[in-house]
């Protein structure tokens, strides 16, 4: 049954999907989303009984969902993952299984590399960034505002693209484009820009700073794709650093929407 609730945190107010009144010695699934996206993307988690035994929690990001806007008006990683770190505080979260798709796979690596405290035991990145290789929408909202045309970008990506393309036959592009109607334009910009900015910083073949601290990162980690997503540079930089992966054949960038039956029982195989 799910369960939601705002929670004072900073500068603004984080709203949460959950699964019970929380329960602080209970080991807690963390789950966070990606660009224009919202809690709605894990709902699949909340109606799954295998995981009533953990506590659930789902926030939108601010400037995403129903949190509220930023009253600095900083939306960046880092004010994310700080954020993220006073949520983890004020609830005295101790052992976290952490989720995070697309950009949100960005903000859980970074979130891993400065989890000093080692709350986080285990680390599932559904597609996040780590090579310069899959910033598909990203790119294209940093190009638009170079052209001093990003607004009416937005809204043909959130109209055309998302939901004449994708809502008409995915079930995931039925819920992007439901979250895309809450989302604040300045906060997918800002983000844009950080997700091109941070993949494409380092010299080399590979050059995204995200990747790099992805292989760093020490605790248990997997990394999931949908076979109908991934670039090859960023299935080669898998193979290249022998790093654990799970694919979800004939399926795209939201495995965990359009093949939630499968993604959910590898969840909980690779928390267990």
């Amino acid at each position: 049954m799910m369960k939601e609730s705002f929670i004072k945190v900073d500068d603004g107010y984080i709203y949460m999907r959950r699964n019970r009144t929380f329960i602080p010695y209970k080991k807690t699934l963390l789950f966070i989303h990606g660009l224009g996206e919202s809690g709605l993307c894990f709902k699949e988690v909340l109606e799954d009984e295998r995981f009533n035994k953990y506590n659930i929690l789902i926030p939108d990001l601010i400037g995403y969902g129903r949190s509220s806007d930023s009253r600095s008006g900083d939306y960046s990683f880092a004010s994310h993952v700080k954020m993220m770190f006073s949520l983890i505080d004020t609830l005295s979260l101790n052992e976290i299984f952490l989720v995070g798709h697309s950009m949100g796979g960005d903000i859980t690596t970074l979130l891993c590399s400065r989890d000093l405290n080692r709350k986080v035991k285990k680390y599932i990145n559904i597609e996040g960034d780590i090579t310069q290789h899959d910033l598909f929408v990203s790119s294209k909202a940093v190009e638009a505002d170079g052209n001093n045309c990003f607004p009416e970008w937005f809204e043909s990506y959130k109209n055309e693209t998302i939901f004449n393309k994708y809502a008409q036959k995915y079930a995931s592009g039925k819920r992007l484009f439901a979250s895309l109607w809450f989302c604040r334009p300045d906060a997918f910009l800002e983000n844009a820009y950080e997700l091109v900015e941070r993949n494409t910083k380092l010299e080399g073949e590979y050059k995204s700073e995200i990747g790099k601290l992805y292989c760093d990162i020490k605790i248990p980690k997997v990394f999931c794709y949908g076979s109908e997503s991934l670039s090859e540079g960023s299935g080669k930089y898998l193979e290249d650093n022998n790093l654990k992966f799970k694919k979800f054949t004939g399926v795209g960038h939201f495995p965990m929407i359009d093949k939630a039956k499968d993604f959910y029982n590898f969840v909980d195989s690779f928390i267990s």
